[in-house]
């Protein structure tokens, strides 16, 4: 099983990835269109990954932090802003198919604790019962046997030969 497992993933993610394209390339004709779209929302996400990328890699050649980083061309900015949107509507899906399927299983599990729980209720309420049964027949043995041993002594005296007893 577990075997099946991997190549799911992989063609789960490569499926991830072939809808994400679409998504980014209308994000990127449509701030090509629209001024306002791609100064408000497509131009903030790349121009703070391409800070951010500048500032890491300097870093890790250990040459400090610049002190100015060149801003991105127009290009450069739908480019880079239309991935980073793309992928975060396919990750804001993906998180609410998760979460979605997180809320299904514990629903699933609650419904089916409360079956459990309703089936054990009725099974100590049979066993309630039936103690209760047996309970009431064993004081009813009991006081048959009290009967019976007062017969038997009755019928024991009676047998003595006395004339009363008839």
């Amino acid at each position: 099983m577990v075997v099946g497992v991997f190549p799911l993933a992989k063609l789960a993610l490569l499926a991830i990835k072939h809808i994400s394209k679409p998504i980014g390339n209308l994000i990127k004709q449509t701030a090509k269109k629209n001024k306002s779209f791609k100064t408000l929302v497509v131009a903030p996400p790349a121009r703070l990954y391409h800070v951010i990328d500048v500032r890491s890699k300097m870093w890790m050649l250990g040459l400090g932090q610049p002190r100015l980083i060149p801003p991105l061309t127009d290009a450069m900015t739908i480019q880079m802003g239309g991935d980073i949107l793309g992928e975060m509507v396919i990750f804001i899906i993906g998180a609410t198919l998760i979460v979605g399927e997180f809320k299904r299983q514990a629903k699933n599990d609650r419904l089916k604790h409360e079956k459990h729980k309703m089936h054990r209720e009725k099974l100590e309420e049979r066993i309630g019962n039936l103690t209760n049964k047996v309970a009431r027949q064993t004081k009813e043995i009991n006081q048959l046997r009290s009967k019976l041993g007062s017969r038997e002594t009755y019928t024991a005296y009676c047998n003595t030969g006395d004339l009363e007893c008839n």
